[in-house]
């Protein structure tokens, strides 16, 4: 069974989303500050966090970006907070979705079942210089040993290069891929995305990841898998 860590200081909603998504079968550790968040957190280990933005003692994308480099546990913003530059902020911090208040419990738990689907990809290692990416535990490392963790949206772009290659991927492809245009307020969100990975993988060449002019990215590498 799946355990979700759910942020939420209203306690109307926190009861109610602890009562469906347990009837759904996940188990729900409800808390409703940071403070608490935190110390759940170390003490449990999380498949998935849902996170509102503001909150009695900060907001939700301090904790989530306290989170960085820690674990690669995906979470999701559920929040009131859902302007075009909330969303952005949120993304860019890594969130596996953003979804905007008031909602509906069905789309909030195909958002979930997607972002479970992603993360249970079969083990798989590339070979991609002197780097090996994993996309199993989202992670890269180089020959000394040194693992850099991807951020969920990473992890997604760089899974999306990979699967469709050697075709390129167009930037609204992959936009409507990760969550659907009205999530993004511009292609800038993906070009800095691709920039970020390039510098983990050490792709000062753009060899991996290729710009195909007026289209988008490329994934160059023949895949290599480990046994």
């Amino acid at each position: 069974m799946n355990k979700i860590l759910l942020l939420e200081d209203d306690q109307s909603l926190g009861a109610t989303l602890c009562e469906r998504l347990g009837s759904a079968e996940y188990k729900v550790v409800w808390v409703c500050d940071i403070a608490s968040a935190q110390s759940a957190f170390r003490q449990n280990k999380f498949d998935l966090l849902i996170l509102d933005v503001g909150l009695p003692d900060g907001s939700g994308f301090d904790f989530a970006k306290s989170l960085k480099g820690q674990a690669s546990t995906p979470f999701i913003f559920l929040t009131a907070q859902g302007s075009a530059l909330d969303r952005l902020k949120g993304y860019e911090l890594g969130a596996a979705e953003f979804i905007p208040k008031p909602f509906v419990f069905k789309e909030l738990l195909l958002r979930i079942q997607r972002v479970f689907k992603d993360r249970h990809l079969p083990l798989q290692t590339i070979e991609c210089g002197e780097k090996t990416i994993n996309l199993d535990t989202m992670s890269v490392s180089d020959s000394d040993g040194k693992i850099t963790y991807l951020s969920n949206r990473e992890y997604k772009l760089l899974s999306i290069l990979i699967q469709r290659a050697p075709r390129p991927v167009s930037r609204d492809e992959i936009l409507d891929e990760l969550c659907g245009q009205d999530q993004f307020p511009s292609n800038r969100t993906i070009d800095n995305s691709i920039v970020r990975l390039r510098q983990i993988l050490g792709d000062t060449g753009a060899q991996y990841i290729r710009s195909i002019r007026s289209v988008g990215y490329q994934w160059v590498p023949i895949r290599k898998e480990k046994p």
